[in-house]
């Protein structure tokens, strides 16, 4: 993952905006977050539009009302109109994504200029797309091209060109096969260290082992995880006991020493270090904020 400093963010918001590009009125938000640390993501909700949420880099859990849903980058996460939904725990840790949030097609009839036919392809489309699914990074391409052009707005054809390329997201999303990503075996094994990890969060595993277990050289699996993952073994083994721990200081009465020895640390401050480089906050803040 790209090591930036500080999160970085950028976002068009229809509302306001005059021009060419206000004329695309069914374009409700777009944005780009890199988060470097872990940043609140509180319960939300769209009423009357979709939002799509790509994660480029990193792991990102959320919850979508009732349930739970896990993405690593080259996933696609979407939300129905008037979904609630949020990040596990209200906030989201290191990891990049796009996002773009578009108005229900079913409730305008001239969505995005498309003839009739055209129109009702896409309502049957985004009301059948799974809730999550793999997508290949060249979507990513067209995130970038749509926030340039939204910056810049000095084109006669911007407004031709912000409805292609918002089709062109839209059709890589709803109408593309599931990928084969970096290495399906790696996503699959990736779900069984992490199951590994919560039934004994203290155990901690040398990238030697984990590379052995999966037949790998050492470099060969370490770059295979992180392309596949969006970050290192190390680092995502970190944030799962992370998140681990935030379940502990919400739903026990355990202490932020016991936790932490629960977790495999061997001092309460080295985990309270760790645990508020990834979730913002030290842990007796994050038990209060939460109580």
């Amino acid at each position: 993952m790209k090591d930036h400093t500080k999160n970085e963010r950028w976002v068009y918001i229809l509302e306001g905006e005059h021009g060419p590009a206000a004329r695309v009125k069914d374009l409700v938000l777009l944005g780009y977050d890199h988060f470097s640390k872990a940043t609140p993501l509180t319960d939300h909700v769209h009423e009357d539009a979709y939002e799509f949420v790509y994660v480029d880099q990193g792991a990102v859990d959320w919850e979508v009302g009732s349930e739970n849903h896990h993405t690593n980058a080259q996933h696609v996460i979407h939300t129905s109109p008037g979904e609630r939904h949020r990040a596990s725990f209200d906030y989201i840790g290191p990891s990049t994504i796009w996002w773009i949030i578009i108005r229900d097609p079913a409730r305008e009839k001239e969505w995005f200029g498309l003839q009739e036919k055209e129109h009702q392809t896409f309502i049957k489309w985004i009301q059948s797309c799974p809730r999550i699914q793999l997508v290949s990074k060249d979507v990513v391409v067209y995130f970038k091209r749509l926030k340039q052009l939204l910056q810049q707005q000095n084109t006669e054809l911007l407004e031709f060109q912000l409805r292609h390329y918002i089709m062109e997201i839209l059709l890589h999303i709803l109408h593309h096969p599931q990928l084969v990503v970096q290495s399906q075996n790696m996503h699959t094994y990736t779900q069984q260290l992490k199951e590994r990890l919560l039934q004994n969060p203290s155990a901690r595993y040398a990238i030697g082992q984990l590379a052995g277990e999966m037949g790998l050289s050492e470099s060969h699996f370490y770059r295979v995880f992180r392309e596949t993952n969006g970050q290192s073994p190390t680092a995502y083994m970190e944030r799962v006991r992370m998140d681990y721990a935030c379940q502990l200081l919400k739903e026990s009465k355990m202490s932020i020493t016991d936790v932490a020895m629960e977790l495999g640390f061997k001092t309460s401050q080295h985990f309270a270090t760790v645990f508020k480089k990834m979730i913002g906050l030290t842990p007796m803040a994050w038990r209060k904020q939460n109580a």
